[in-house]
C-alpha cells in the first residue's frame, strides 16, 4: 500500500491511498509511486480518444463491426499523436482538439484558409499558456 500526505492548509492534511497487487519487495516505493503517477496520462489519452476520435460514438450490431470501429479510432489517435510529436517544437501546446479542428476546417469546409486555422490555434495556445502560468502550484 502507498499513501501520501499533503498539507492543504494550516493543520489540515489530505491523504491519498493507492492499493497494489504487486508482490512484496518486487518494487520499491518510488517505482510504485511512479507507476501510479502514470494514471493521469492514461486517463487523459482515453479522454482525447473519446472526445476527438469518436471512440464512444459507435452504433454496431456485432463484434466484427465493433473491432473495425476501434481499429479506426486507434489509427486516428495514432495519427494525432504522431502529428503532436512532429510539430512539438513549433506548437508545444498542440492538442488533439487542435488537430481535429485543422482537419475539419481544411478538408471539410471549403474556402477556409489554413493560415486562419493556425492563427486561431495560436490564440488558444496563448490563452492556455496564460491560464497555466497564473495557476497556483498545488
Amino acid at each position: 500500500m502507498i499513501f501520501r500526505a499533503r498539507e492543504i492548509s494550516s493543520g489540515e492534511r489530505e491523504y491519498r491511498y493507492a492499493l497494489s497487487n504487486a508482490r512484496d519487495k518486487k518494487y520499491g516505493t518510488e517505482e510504485l509511486v511512479a507507476m501510479q503517477s502514470q494514471r493521469y496520462f492514461i486517463d487523459r489519452s482515453f479522454h482525447d480518444v473519446k472526445q476527438e476520435t469518436g471512440m464512444s460514438d459507435y452504433q454496431v450490431r456485432g463484434w466484427l463491426a465493433w473491432h473495425h470501429h476501434m481499429v479506426l479510432v486507434m489509427m486516428a489517435h495514432h495519427f494525432m499523436l504522431s502529428e503532436k510529436i512532429l510539430y512539438k517544437e513549433q506548437y508545444p501546446l498542440m492538442s488533439a482538439y487542435d488537430i481535429r479542428e485543422i482537419i475539419i476546417r481544411t478538408y471539410a469546409e471549403k474556402g477556409t484558409n489554413t493560415d486562419e486555422v493556425i492563427d486561431q490555434m495560436k490564440v488558444r495556445h496563448r490563452q492556455r499558456a496564460l491560464k497555466s502560468s497564473t495557476r497556483a502550484p498545488s
